[in-house]
């Protein structure tokens, strides 16, 4: 689970998936960053010795903005011969259900969504009524739009994910799915509908954000101050994620290194585990 735009969190994400294979886990690659209809295109990368200019030219001027940052992911998962799967549902569909529901949609766009949209947890839509009114613009009708919008991502990758771990190209697969935090955070959204789906075990790595993100002067002026306390919380009752990675401490004179980040080696420093 990440913040898209941090750095350390993709330098992460490509140690997790060396290691791993380094280990002999058989993998996959699951990412947020594509919608399905771009397959085709990753398979057809994944089956070159093109580099990722090649890539980003075949997706098009509309592919993810900073899909850049994932330089060293989708190099060493071509490298490796690991298949990336394009998980997301399509901008155009999403957008729509953000701006006016489930109505909003045609016949044929309907049929691009999961069945199981709905219910949504209902801890999860508290959680989101409480994160999302940071957005001065998500209120009422709308804030219940973009909760729906959320429930459509979430149930699109994983059942994309599901699919795919149950296809023959996908069997005995371990699949890393690189998502936005708010995708997998306390094991709800993905997590949670690909266990029911597959009834197969998950974990959760949330790299902290540590002082990192920086919000763009249009997203500050879009945002405002909310406040979030454990007591708000408490509902919830799991935690957070298994793994967190940190950054380590630092002596009062030494500056921090935000874009270095410690082993996964397991050390209290490194990680916190349930």
């Amino acid at each position: 689970g990440e913040i898209h735009t941090i750095a350390r969190h993709h330098k992460v994400q490509t140690e997790i998936l060396s290691k791993l294979a380094s280990m002999g886990v058989k993998l996959a690659l699951g990412m947020e960053m594509f919608p399905r209809s771009k397959q085709p295109i990753l398979d057809k990368w994944q089956a070159s010795a093109e580099g990722l200019g090649q890539l980003m030219r075949d997706l098009g001027p509309k592919h993810w903005s900073n899909l850049h940052d994932y330089a060293s992911l989708l190099l060493k998962a071509h490298e490796l011969k690991i298949p990336i799967v394009a998980l997301n549902a399509e901008d155009t569909v999403v957008q729509k259900v953000a701006r006016g529901g489930m109505d909003s949609l045609t016949p044929d766009e309907r049929k691009q969504i999961p069945s199981d949209v709905l219910p949504i947890n209902p801890k999860l839509k508290r959680l989101l009524q409480m994160r999302l009114k940071v957005h001065k613009a998500f209120k009422g009708k709308a804030l219940n739009n973009i909760i729906l919008a959320q429930a459509v991502w979430d149930a699109t990758m994983a059942h994309t994910a599901a699919d795919f771990l149950k296809s023959p190209k996908g069997k005995d697969r371990t699949m890393i799915i690189i998502a936005g935090a708010g995708h997998v955070s306390y094991g709800f959204g993905i997590p949670e509908r690909a266990e029911k789906l597959t009834g197969l075990p998950y974990r959760i790595v949330l790299p902290t954000e540590s002082g990192e993100l920086v919000l763009s002067e249009s997203e500050k002026r879009q945002a405002m101050p909310i406040e979030i306390t454990h007591e708000d919380l408490r509902f919830i009752r799991t935690p957070i994620a298994d793994y967190l990675n940190l950054i380590p401490l630092q002596t009062p004179d030494e500056p921090a290194q935000p874009d270095d980040h410690p082993p996964l080696s397991g050390s209290p420093q490194t990680t916190m585990t349930r």
